[in-house]
């Protein structure tokens, strides 16, 4: 496959090609569509949807963005979120009370409420004009997939590089490539003592395809190719991929061999009936920024089971050259430096080694780019979602800020059709640029907080987190804020 411009005349020109067929990626075709762009494609690189990913979060700036987007989805993904089953015509079932209102705490080792939210849609809507949904990554790729035209998306589509040309843009592709795993994305979860490649395998046989377009989003992911692509040669090329954010997770989803005894504890002194709660030591003597930053997750899995997240700055290379008793003991030693009470070590040693997983979090660090003027536009690509700007998952922003992306980027495109703009590279070049900055000042507040450990390790105060979540919540769409200026 040649590397060089492709100045041949294609067979067909894409209005919109979105590489990427995540939620960013979907959620900007679908509000293409839904405003008469009808020549768009989206390409994947997974050869079949499957179901990968955790829970997502969507809180109410991400469900304003869909609602933007498209008031189906946002209907779809309200009805597809946990906990919520099928009406009942059932006498029985509609005297049912409704369930108490479920919390996630945050507490200090003496069980004491250091902060709380609820996890229902109704507190989130009554505080916040708008609700909080928490559904499956899959389950949300497969909502937003199934509201597009099935020849729209097109799966086992690789793309390894892109290529501007005076007209269009090239993007070519492999297919039947086998894949392997993300270890940039924060779902994938390595067991102790892998190192897993951060290139697909290509010992089996590959088909190439080119696309052309006049336009393409970026939304591959925090690990995009593309994004490589673009930064050669422009001076960016440390960024071009994700950097450590200095937080990992030592992780056990099930320990199921605990003694009564320590799960009683667990559950009078922290769980109080709750499925998840957050732990600190929030002790004045703690005397290192490490022991401060740590934090411990439980999970009821059952009622003899429980799973366990630390969270805590972690050396990478000390994590991935770790064995799987070494990956333990390094648990055992945050627990103790940061003042754990023994209860808690002894759970790590009672966890089977095989069932003990590490993940480091990664970022796109966008203040450490603060002096360049454009980062996520170059030409006719735009980068959007973990693409741009992709962050550990301490504040469940990154879908939420990902979806605000689509709803701004895909309205800029739209604006730019229908102006008569394709073949305009000033109109496009300041189209992306809107995008720009209007998304990268919010983004970057966000991503200090996490960087910073203040949000996820509970160094804010309850006043602080209230006063950042009405800014972060009551943004409207449409709007002057979130839109900026059109026209």
């Amino acid at each position: 496959m040649s590397d060089g411009p492709d100045f041949t005349a294609p067979q067909h020109i894409y209005d919109v090609l979105i590489v990427g067929a995540g939620p960013v990626g979907l959620a900007t075709a679908i509000a293409l569509l839904k405003r008469g762009i009808t020549n768009i494609l989206v390409i994947d690189q997974t050869r079949e949807f499957r179901r990968v990913g955790q829970v997502v979060d969507l809180l109410p700036n991400g469900l304003r963005a869909i609602k933007y987007i498209d008031p189906n989805a946002y209907e779809q993904i309200k009805a597809s979120r946990l906990g919520v089953s099928k009406p009942s015509s059932s006498s029985v079932s509609q005297s049912q009370p409704a369930p108490a209102t479920q919390r996630w705490c945050k507490r200090n080792l003496q069980g004491d409420i250091l902060r709380s939210f609820p996890l229902d849609f109704q507190s989130w809507f009554d505080r916040y004009g708008e609700g909080r949904v928490s559904l499956p990554w899959f389950n949300l790729q497969t909502e937003l997939r199934n509201l597009l035209p099935p020849e729209k998306v097109l799966a086992n589509h690789r793309c390894v590089h892109i290529e501007d040309s005076p007209d269009w843009v090239r993007v070519d592709s492999t297919s039947n490539a086998a894949e392997s795993i993300n270890p940039f994305a924060h779902w994938e979860m390595l067991r102790s003592g892998s190192e897993p490649s951060t290139t697909p395998e290509t010992n089996q046989a590959s088909i190439s395809r080119r696309f052309y377009a006049k336009l393409v989003v970026v939304a591959d992911g925090i690990n995009s190719t593309i994004r490589q692509v673009l930064y050669r040669n422009k001076g960016l090329e440390e960024w071009a991929k994700p950097q450590y954010s200095g937080f990992a997770t030592i992780s056990c989803f099930k320990c199921d061999n605990l003694p009564d005894s320590i799960l009683d504890t667990l559950e009078t002194r922290y769980l109080q009936g709750a499925k998840v709660v957050t732990l600190k030591n929030d002790s004045a003597q703690l005397d290192t920024p490490e022991s401060e930053q740590t934090r411990v997750s439980l999970i009821r899995i059952s009622d003899t089971a429980i799973g366990y997240a630390i969270t805590s700055p972690i050396h990478l290379d000390v994590l991935q050259q770790s064995s799987p008793a070494e990956v333990l003991d390094l648990g055992l030693k945050i627990l103790r430096d940061a003042g754990f009470l023994p209860i808690f070590s002894e759970i790590v040693e009672l966890s089977a080694p095989e069932k003990v997983f590490y993940r480091p979090y990664f970022i796109h660090p966008i203040a450490s780019l603060k002096d360049v003027q454009s980062i996520w536009c170059h030409g006719r690509a735009v980068l959007v979602g973990d693409a741009a700007h992709g962050m550990p998952p301490f504040m469940a922003q990154g879908a939420n800020q990902g979806l605000e992306d689509a709803a701004v980027v895909s309205t800029y495109i739209v604006q730019l059709i229908q102006d008569n703009g394709l073949d305009d590279r000033t109109a496009i070049a300041n189209a992306f640029h809107q995008y720009e900055n209007i998304r990268r000042p919010l983004i970057e507040q966000v991503q200090s907080g996490v960087q910073s450990g203040k949000m996820n390790c509970n160094q804010w105060s309850q006043l602080q987190w209230d006063n950042f979540n009405e800014i972060l919540h009551r943004r409207e769409y449409p709007s002057s804020t979130t839109l900026g200026k059109l026209g």
